[in-house]
């Protein structure tokens, strides 16, 4: 343990809120580092560096030598000098006030030893869960152990689940915190970890009822919960270009779509860039994702567009005569479902 000077600072200032006299803190070397004199921080405090020496208490009745009258008392903590209170004045009046600041500078050094573990302890957890992300090498003992400490059992398969949202409410934080195995991607999205698959469907049904979380992604079950990851992010780029009403997608639903988009990733032709000069490509490009996730059914696509069925129609046409791709006939369907995938 150890005095810092914040807390110093603060013990002085409160404490002289209540006691009628000047206090100085010293640091273990008798340097005053919190003072209701401001002037005198920064100076070596004469009577502390006595008390240093002699391990024990120093009361001043006369001023001299550079020295006011007053109680000089160590800071004990652990049988380790840590610091020294000084209080100026009549030592058989301020004696008293010396163990009540002592008491306050311990309790308040105690506080900070505590919030410095919970917060390392905090970055230890972070540091295992971001490697665990992108680690794709053998859990090494130590590795596993580590897991086994935060409750996460390595040896089992492991499933990731990519969430999308607001995920700052009171609700979803608590959510979290009480599952514990998980990691923050960036501001939106968060990647949570399931080894124990039986509690996997009750996880599922929480996140599709919240309103705040907008797209969920499964990986399948994998030795490494990296590859489950990486899985879980390609649903999610790829399912919402091909079902962008839906809220999950799952990795084994949409591997055939992943494999093109992977294998096509610099594909130069995409039949879809012709509608980037058409003025109305957004509106165009959304008509055909919803075509596509209504299975080409024109009623409920129109239901969807909130359009009637006559425009969604003429939408289609102007898709085709754009891209020379007919969106009913189905092995050009198939092209222009390639070519949302590959859609930059």
């Amino acid at each position: 343990m150890k005095l810092s000077k914040p807390i110093a600072e603060k013990v002085t200032k409160e404490m002289m809120k209540v006691i009628p006299y000047n206090i100085n803190l010293m640091d273990e070397k008798g340097l005053i580092i919190g003072s209701g004199d401001k002037k005198r921080i920064g100076i070596l405090h004469k009577g502390a560096t006595k008390v240093i020496a002699t391990k024990s208490i120093n009361e001043i009745y006369t001023e001299g030598d550079g020295m006011k009258p007053g109680v000089n008392e160590p800071i004990i903590v652990n049988g380790e000098i840590i610091g020294v209170i000084g209080i100026t004045g009549d030592p058989d009046e301020v004696r008293p006030f010396s163990k009540l600041v002592g008491a306050t500078a311990k309790l308040l050094i105690e506080q900070e030893t505590i919030n410095k573990k919970a917060q390392n302890d905090r970055i230890k957890r972070e540091t295992f869960y971001h490697e665990l992300s992108y680690r794709k090498t053998s859990y090494d003992e130590e590795f596993l152990q580590q897991g086994k400490m935060y409750g996460i059992d390595l040896t089992r398969n492991c499933q990731a689940i990519l969430i999308k949202g607001n995920l700052h409410s009171k609700d979803i934080k608590a959510f979290f915190d009480r599952l514990r195995h998980y990691s923050t991607i960036d501001n939106s999205r968060r990647v949570l970890f399931i080894t124990e698959h039986s509690s996997f469907e009750e996880v599922i049904t929480y996140l599709l009822d919240r309103k705040e979380i907008e797209k969920v992604a499964i990986g399948e079950k994998e030795e490494f919960a990296a590859l489950s990851l990486e899985q879980a992010a390609d649903a999610l780029t790829v399912g919402v270009k091909i079902k962008p009403s839906e809220k999950i997608y799952y990795y084994h639903h949409l591997r055939l779509f992943i494999d093109l988009a992977s294998d096509h990733r610099d594909y130069p032709s995409n039949v879809l860039s012709v509608l980037e000069g058409s003025g109305n490509n957004q509106e165009l490009f959304h008509t055909l994702q919803i075509y596509v996730e209504e299975n080409g059914d024109i009623n409920q696509t129109a239901k969807k567009l909130k359009i009637h069925r006559n425009t969604l129609n003429y939408r289609l046409e102007k898709i085709g005569d754009l891209t020379g791709k007919n969106p009913k006939v189905i092995l050009e369907l198939f092209e222009l479902i390639c070519s949302i995938i590959w859609y930059k």
